[in-house]
């Protein structure tokens, strides 16, 4: 499996945590995305309701690394 590969795997094994623990998860492919000018492979929020009128925006970005066997 090439590093590309691995990478992308590793993305989408995240991505389906992420979601398991209710974020919204949008994935930028390539290191596409940017959030506070950083290269992110994921985007991930959680709008969580505290009261009627207030609520809590949680915003986390991801970097995924895979590194190739030696």
């Amino acid at each position: 499996m090439n590093t590309a590969r691995k990478g992308r795997a590793f993305e989408h094994e995240i991505r389906k945590l992420l979601r398991a623990a209710g974020f919204s998860v949008i994935r930028g492919a390539g290191s596409k995305g940017e959030l506070l000018d950083e290269k992110v492979d994921l985007v991930a929020t959680k709008l969580t309701r505290d009261t009627e009128y207030t609520a809590f925006l949680t915003v986390i970005g991801v970097q995924c690394k895979a590194k190739a066997r030696k």
